[in-house]
């Protein structure tokens, strides 16, 4: 169809009128592209047209972008994500966008998601009781990605850091045997399949992926130290696959006590005796030398747990990470320094470690501060 001008009209130049579209069309070129934009009104066509032309020359400009949250999310995570970061960090920002975001404002324009969308989500998370840090894990997946659609000039604004995090549930303490809990969990697994896994667990305080994860090539047993080099994480679609370790501190070197020493030795005697004790074979694994899956350890602990329960042993829920804690627990029970026990467990900074201090030491602050300011009157 032709496109008509309104002659009655004294129309600015550059800007007509589109019989087809019943609106107004503005066209300049700048820098030998043309640009069209589309308004009821003229006026306010011109002056868009104008403020265009200013960000063009300023180099502010941004096109406006008409892909969804979730088409962007989809494709920042493809392009500049997944070569970039660990496959484990990979998944979490998968899952956690997935599960909280995708079928909610990820179906939204990422041009038109605001500030108020992202608080709303925010204060659902809370109303349906998760914690401030899951709140904060969706919170920086999300500002990531939208701070990568500033930086490509997509959007102008990222809404994520004017959000505020609300009060959230407190996150529970996580249960920690006693020494004499602990004492009667080993009796209990001494006759399961994964007994020595438990052992070294509650030795080294070894993270459940990184204990997994343990090949012949990472002990040293001239040394008697253990290296932790990987993490074993699960593939989407099935399979496994050696990651670095959570965080950078996480790749470190523990001391290898003579009960694990033992432990470990054995281990090697009848995995060269069966064909699997290669440097590059698995130390925890299944007769055949596959992998040992997170959700078989799991499953054997919580076997164990019912198996305290129902012979009159009150325990809490056991995990493999009251393994590790049970394992720092003791450290500071018998005195261990901070900074030593925040090396052997990979911690990221001391205060995950002090948090530890503070919760296992209880009363010894009051006695603590006796010490130092006398006792009261």
């Amino acid at each position: 169809m032709a496109v008509k001008k309104i002659k009655k009209e004294n129309l600015p130049r550059g800007i007509m009128w589109r019989e087809d579209r019943q609106c107004y069309l503005g066209r300049f070129t700048y820098q030998g592209k043309q640009h069209v934009l589309y308004d009821a009104e003229w006026k306010r066509l011109e002056e868009r047209m104008n403020t265009m032309r200013k960000e063009l020359r300023d180099g502010t400009y941004i096109k406006e972008c008409t892909l969804s949250l979730n088409a962007w999310f989809d494709k920042w995570m493809e392009i500049y994500k997944k070569k970039t970061v660990k496959y484990g960090t990979y998944m979490n920002y998968q899952n956690h966008y997935n599960f909280y975001v995708r079928n909610g404002i990820g179906k939204k324009k990422l041009k038109d998601v605001s500030v108020d969308d992202i608080q709303m989500l925010y204060n659902d998370l809370s109303d349906r009781g998760f914690v401030t840090g899951t709140v904060k894990l969706v919170g920086a997946t999300l500002n990531g990605c939208f701070k990568k659609a500033v930086n490509n000039r997509m959007i102008s604004l990222n809404p994520v850091p004017l959000a505020e995090i609300p009060r959230c549930k407190e996150k529970g303490e996580k249960y920690v045997f006693t020494k004499k809990e602990q004492q009667q969990f080993m009796e209990y697994v001494k006759d399961s399949y994964m007994c020595r896994f438990f052992n070294i667990v509650i030795m080294t305080g070894l993270r459940n992926g990184e204990a997994r994860a343990l090949r012949w090539k990472d002990m040293d047993f001239n040394k008697k130290v253990i290296h932790v080099n990987h993490t074993l994480v699960t593939l989407v679609g099935g399979g496994y696959m050696l990651d670095a370790p959570k965080t950078r501190t996480s790749k470190r070197i523990i001391p290898m006590l003579s009960q694990a020493e033992e432990i470990l030795r054995k281990m090697k005697k009848q995995a060269d005796d069966t064909g699997i004790g290669n440097d590059d074979n698995y130390i925890f694994c299944l007769p055949d030398g596959s992998e040992i899956s997170r959700a078989r350890v799991e499953l054997e602990l919580e076997k164990v747990e019912k198996q305290m329960i129902e012979n009159g042993i009150p325990v809490g829920h056991i995990t493999c990470h009251t393994l590790r804690h049970a394992f720092a627990t003791r450290a500071i029970e018998s005195g261990m320094k901070p900074q030593v026990l925040k090396t052997i467990l990979g911690h990221s900074n001391i205060s995950m470690t002090m948090d530890l201090y503070s919760h296992v030491l209880g009363d010894e602050k009051v006695q603590e501060m006796v010490t130092i300011h006398g006792p009261a009157d």
